[in-house]
C-alpha cells in the first residue's frame, strides 16, 4: 500500500475523529490509536482537529433553531481551527423533488461569507446560487433549511 501524504492522513483522521467523539473517546487515546495505525502528524494539529470535530459535532444542527431574522450566537456556531476560504461557513439542507408525489431527495450545500449572516440571508444566498448554477433544478427545490454554522477561529 502506498504511503499517504500528510493531507490524506489528516483527512482520514478528521473522519475518524467524528466516530471517536460519538464513542466518547478522549483526545489522548484517539491520538494514540491513530499513531498505532500510522495516521499521525504533528500532535498540536491533531489536537486542534479533534477539538474542531468535537465542537462541530456538539453544535451540528443548532443553527436550524436560530430565528430566521437573528444572527447566530457563539452557542449555535461551531468554532473550528481549519483554514476555511472565508471566516464563516454555513451548511444548508436542500430538499428537492423531481416530480409531484415523487421521492424527496436531500443534499447539503455550503455558503461562505466574510461576515455573519442570519438564517434567512443564508437561505436567500443558497436560492441565488441554485438559480445561477442550475436554473432547471430550481423548480425542483421544495425546501432549504440552515443546518450548521461554522466560524473560523483565528
Amino acid at each position: 500500500m502506498a504511503e499517504l501524504s500528510r493531507g490524506q492522513k489528516r483527512a482520514e483522521v478528521i473522519l475518524r475523529a467524528k466516530q471517536a467523539f460519538q464513542q466518547g473517546m478522549s483526545a489522548s487515546s484517539f491520538i494514540s490509536e491513530m499513531k498505532e495505525q500510522g495516521l499521525s502528524y504533528r500532535r498540536t494539529d491533531m489536537l486542534a482537529d479533534f477539538r474542531s470535530v468535537n465542537e462541530l459535532e456538539r453544535k451540528a444542527d443548532a443553527f436550524r433553531f436560530v430565528r430566521k431574522d437573528y444572527y447566530p450566537t457563539e452557542r449555535s456556531m461551531a468554532q473550528v481551527e481549519w483554514s476555511l476560504e472565508k471566516e464563516f461557513m454555513y451548511k444548508l439542507k436542500v430538499q428537492s423533488q423531481t416530480e409531484p408525489g415523487g421521492e424527496i431527495t436531500e443534499r447539503f450545500v455550503n455558503i461562505t461569507s466574510d461576515s455573519p449572516l442570519t438564517p434567512q440571508q443564508v437561505e436567500e444566498q443558497a436560492e441565488e446560487m441554485i438559480k445561477r448554477q442550475s436554473p432547471k433544478k430550481q423548480k425542483e427545490v421544495i425546501g432549504i433549511t440552515g443546518w450548521t454554522a461554522l466560524h473560523r477561529a483565528i
